[in-house]
């Protein structure tokens, strides 16, 4: 048998009414994350990852005065065929009972990167884009080296080490 061009494996893609049905049923063991349709496994949250979390998670709510809430490794609305869990996620106030934060209720989404780098600046920052996300932190700190990449519709840049006081990204701060 021969083939005149290169096959790829099939994926199946769950919408989020299905992927939740995974999950009522015990089919969802790790923690994981829906994204374009595909269940993504998630790594354990390594005791530095979770500690560097905390600091922004503080600094952020010490700043909110109500402006904003502060939300943590939980699930943000992307449509029928995504809802990423992020590390932390800047969104206006309200209550939220039948859906999670969308798009237009965030102002900065934060993604803490122990291992998963180019995938966050990768995958995840081309579905942020394409959903309508402002702004995208990734925040990594591995092997002793801290950078900052700093994602949104209009530009792309990374710092090392310490960020210059100077800088203040441009986040728009729900009302």
């Amino acid at each position: 048998m021969s083939f005149t061009k290169e096959q790829f494996p099939s994926l199946h893609r769950f919408s989020l009414e299905q992927y939740y049905e995974l999950g009522e049923f015990g089919l969802l063991d790790r923690r994981t994350e829906l994204l374009d349709g595909v269940i993504i496994d998630m790594e354990p949250i390594s005791p530095w990852h979770a500690n560097i979390g905390d600091i922004l998670s503080r600094i952020f709510n010490e700043g909110a005065r109500g402006r904003f809430r502060v939300r943590v490794q939980y699930p943000i609305n992307l449509g029928q065929m995504s809802q990423p869990q992020p590390d932390l996620v800047l969104y206006r106030p309200g209550m939220w009972r039948g859906q999670h934060p969308g798009a237009a209720d965030i102002s900065l989404v934060v993604q803490i990167s122990d291992s998963s780098l180019s995938f966050d600046l990768g995958q995840k920052l081309a579905l942020y884009k394409a959903k309508g996300i402002q702004e995208y932190w990734v925040v990594e700190f591995s092997a002793g080296v801290q950078n900052v990449s700093l994602a949104s519709a209009s530009r792309k840049l990374s710092l090392s080490a310490r960020p210059p006081r100077s800088l203040r990204p441009s986040i728009r701060v729900p009302n």
